[in-house]
């Protein structure tokens, strides 16, 4: 069983092409996260006031198509048998039961009060509708290649704007904040998104991004015609690890 809500993408959603952000593919994802949490019960705010919160660890993004303003979508999404102190959940976004999206997200859910991570047996989700993980060409599981000569792309600093309850820079931020250092964006779109979330961003820090180009995009990534990877570091120390696969967009979608 998979829990469903439905949208319509607002006019502030997209970019320049009228393609929605990378940020908001992850965004529509995770407000439908939120709804089926809500619903079914235990919500997000139930399990942080009892000193509990899901803090994201990965997410692997495959996208078939692109959404633009105004569409109408279908965002389903479920919880995944656990293991040990790992929470699996699955999403499918779809327009007109046309497949533009899915995902694989990997979770651990923290004692905010004490720093640790909680058991699966420490943290009654059987309310929420449950299926099998989805199974994708993009492995769930990355790293970076070995010998890639990252460079300094710019900086961002962690602004009030950008954090969440915890205070830290919330996941649905680093799609757009990494996009944006990608050569001549404005001409592409977006295929697929891998991030690996390794230490967070607090208010007040400053994340410094660094990229590098594949010399041959992901060949599991079968629509992309190359694949950006990236480094946040904060403090000095590895924040976040992302791949972008990316195409051209043709005249026709300029």
């Amino acid at each position: 069983m998979r829990y469903t809500e439905n949208y319509e993408v607002t006019c502030h959603d997209v970019d320049v092409n009228n393609n929605l952000k990378p940020s908001y593919i992850l965004r529509y994802m995770q407000e439908t996260a939120n709804h089926h949490m809500r619903d079914r019960k235990p919500s997000y705010y139930d399990l942080f006031f009892q000193g509990k919160s899901f803090i994201l660890t990965r997410i692997t993004i495959e996208v078939y198509g692109q959404l633009h303003q105004y569409d109408k979508i279908q965002v389903q999404t479920w919880r995944c048998p656990e293991k040990g102190a790992t929470f699996i959940r699955c999403y499918e976004i779809s327009r007109g039961g046309e497949i533009i999206a899915k995902a694989y997200s990997v979770w651990a859910v923290t004692n905010h009060k004490t720093g640790k991570l909680c058991k699966a047996s420490e943290v009654d989700i059987s309310n929420y509708e449950t299926e099998e993980p989805l199974e994708l060409k993009l492995p769930t599981r990355f790293r970076l290649p070995k010998g890639m000569e990252f460079e300094k792309r710019g900086e961002k600093e962690v602004f009030y704007s950008d954090v969440d309850m915890n205070l830290h820079m919330n996941n649905t931020q680093y799609p757009d904040m990494l996009w944006n250092f990608i050569p001549d964006v404005m001409e592409k779109e977006v295929t697929s998104i891998n991030l690996r979330f390794m230490k967070e961003a607090p208010l007040g820090s400053r994340a410094e991004i660094y990229m590098a180009k594949m010399e041959e995009p992901l060949p599991e990534d079968e629509r992309a015609e190359e694949t950006y990877c990236f480094i946040s570091k904060i403090d000095g120390e590895i924040n976040v690890e992302a791949e972008f696969g990316m195409k051209k967009l043709t005249e026709k979608q300029r």
